[in-house]
């Protein structure tokens, strides 16, 4: 008898574990009549969460009158209309702004990856120019050498120039000393060539006149 008692103890604590649930719809069809009172003609069947425009409202037959979205007017009673879309509405806007919001994720996501590369792209950009300007203070360390030694070679030819300009002064001295000193022999030359030639014709006329002089005293 316990077994028996504990049994349908534990069937009625697994049965609701295992019944298949269902669900009451929440799809729902009214009537827009002609007039506000059902004895008017049907014009169209709509299905809930229809939009529809407001125009007025009959309070005692509780009744409102709309138009469709097709331009259809009629009357539709006040119970099954509302201010807000329905739940099922509310869930499809809801996936909407999720579909959108995943699609802004996915868009910030693929502009973060390109930052992120870019960034990258940035820091090594900056590493070679690092590289770069290492290379740079080299170079111009080098030329910074390369321009003194060529100052102090230019200063060094400057001296040099100086002096060929001093040592051409004293050649162009010396050269003029030589030409004035060998001017001043030739013209001691022509002196003494002169002299000897003036002394030849002062001896030519004298020594006739002295031989002339013997001959008489002898005579």
């Amino acid at each position: 008898m316990k077994r028996l008692t504990l049994f349908i103890l534990t069937l009625l604590v697994l049965y609701p574990a295992v019944a298949e649930k269902r669900y009451i719809s929440d799809e729902l069809w009214i009537n827009l009549r002609s007039g506000p009172g059902n004895e008017y003609k049907i014009l169209k069947i709509l299905k809930s969460g229809t939009h529809l425009q407001f125009v007025e409202e009959d309070e005692e037959l509780k009744f409102t009158k709309v138009i469709t979205d097709k331009g259809l007017e009629g009357w539709v009673p006040t119970r099954f209309i509302q201010d807000e879309p329905i739940a099922f509405e509310k869930l499809i806007l809801t996936k909407r702004e999720l579909d959108k919001t995943k699609a802004d994720y996915s868009e910030l996501q693929s502009k973060y990856n390109e930052t992120k590369k870019a960034l990258a792209e940035t820091k090594r950009a900056a590493g070679d120019l690092s590289e770069d300007k290492s290379e740079q203070a080299k170079e111009l360390e080098y030329i910074k050498k390369v321009s003194a030694n060529a100052i102090n070679l230019d200063k060094k030819n400057q001296e040099l120039l100086e002096q060929g300009e001093q040592l051409k002064i004293t050649v162009d001295t010396l050269r003029a000393e030589n030409e004035r000193l060998q001017g001043s022999k030739d013209l001691n030359y022509i002196l003494v060539g002169g002299g000897l030639i003036l002394l030849g014709l002062f001896l030519g006329w004298l020594l006739p006149k002295l031989s002339g002089r013997r001959g008489d005293t002898w005579a």
